[in-house]
């Protein structure tokens, strides 16, 4: 594929035949109900069927109303960890739920995602390698020996938490978050629900706001392109600046994924 231009000029493709998608997303509640949420309510998809273990949603499955081709299943990490990516003893324990436990869902030819924050003062060494190592949905990279027997997955990281998409979808001049927070003394989490920036307030409208806001934050640094067959240098680009630079860098790379997958049609 040859690289995809990010610009403004896009549509949201509601529509779209999107196969078999399967999200591997934090250990806490708030990632797996977000992506949830936007399939649900806003683009048409109905849930199959969830599983809950020890009281914590860990697995949830939807399908397009009018489309049961196009399939999303959506899972919890072990842990709010990035680290678990690595973690062949949970990687196989997804593939045995996926492969019997009767849930009806092959992931084999699936495009794979794993949604994590990006903490830049604990996980320095193991972003840049995964960003280097998980870099195509549906392809492996020939340098590691894949956990999903050579499927393949793509690192969406968000800086420095799914936070920054949240907000995005509700604010305006996300580069320069960081000059109207204070990091040192407020949180993320508190600061949306102050601003009752909730799941169902979200919209067509909230994630083409999140999208712009993506790309503004990619063309402050310079980053205008992707190759979505290969996001290594796209990701590498993105933690180099982070890592650069000493105010908080605020992106969400989640909305890549419907790019990848064609429910966003840039021009």
């Amino acid at each position: 594929m040859d690289y995809q231009i990010l610009n403004k000029k896009f549509k949201f493709n509601q529509d779209k035949n999107i196969g078999k998608v399967l999200y591997i997303v934090e250990g806490a509640t708030r990632e797996i109900n977000l992506i949830a949420n936007i399939f649900l309510n806003i683009l048409g998809y109905e849930e199959v069927i969830s599983l809950n273990r020890n009281g914590k949603m860990k697995y949830r499955q939807f399908s397009k109303r009018d489309n049961v081709y196009s399939q999303v299943v959506i899972i919890n990490s072990e842990t709010s960890n990035i680290d678990t990516i690595n973690n062949t003893d949970f990687i196989d324990k997804q593939i045995e739920l996926l492969k019997d436990s009767g849930l009806d869902y092959e992931y084999r030819n699936s495009a794979i995602y794993y949604v994590f924050d990006a903490d830049r003062k604990e996980d320095t060494n193991i972003i840049k390698d995964l960003a280097e190592h998980y870099t195509n949905s549906r392809e492996p990279n020939d340098d590691i020996e894949n956990k999903f027997n050579s499927i393949g997955g793509m690192l969406l990281l968000s800086y420095p938490a799914i936070e920054t998409f949240i907000i995005s979808n509700f604010e305006n001049d996300m580069s320069n978050f960081d000059k109207r927070f204070d990091f040192e003394n407020q949180k993320l989490k508190e600061y949306i629900d102050d601003k009752k920036y909730l799941n169902n307030k979200m919209s067509i409208d909230t994630l083409s706001n999140a999208f712009l806001e993506l790309i503004n934050s990619l063309e402050k640094i310079d980053v205008k392109e992707i190759n979505l067959d290969n996001t290594k240098e796209f990701n590498t680009d993105i933690f180099n600046y982070e890592q650069s630079v000493n105010n908080q860098y605020m992106l969400s790379l989640l909305l890549i994924s419907f790019v990848d997958l064609g429910i966003i049609e840039i021009e």
